[in-house]
């Protein structure tokens, strides 16, 4: 039976987890070192389905700043997550931009957009 460790994430304890394969468990596998039920899930979902919230930047014109900082409104698998970051580094969006507006729609067809981090004021002219 094959162990995998995992630090936990979800909260700021970071418990090691320790997963193994348990066909009598519910969910196929069972945890151990978690201090809560929470890191008990994530655990499961670590090893059946790894996902990410993913952060980056895009390209920003007429902006106070080169780069907009990104994020992903939801979780992306992890074998999507390099495809994603190469749209995030290839996306140029133009200032004025509010924070929480959407900068890639459905991004990969994943049902999760991109929205802005942060606001991105117009460069005014001098």
């Amino acid at each position: 039976m094959n162990k995998i460790i995992k630090k936990c994430k979800v909260c700021p304890i970071g418990c090691e987890l320790i997963i193994t394969e348990n066909k009598s468990a519910p969910s196929g596998y069972s945890v151990e070192g978690n201090s809560c039920n929470r890191g008990r899930d994530f655990g499961i979902k670590e090893v059946t389905e790894p996902s990410r919230i993913l952060t980056g930047r895009v390209l920003l014109e007429n902006g106070h700043m080169s780069r907009l900082p990104v994020k992903t409104t939801g979780v992306v698998p992890k074998d999507k997550v390099e495809e994603c970051l190469e749209i995030f580094n290839s996306t140029e969006v133009t200032a004025p931009i509010k924070r929480g507006e959407v900068i890639i729609k459905n991004i990969l067809g994943l049902g999760v957009d991109v929205v802005a981090a942060r606001k991105a004021l117009q460069n005014s002219a001098m």
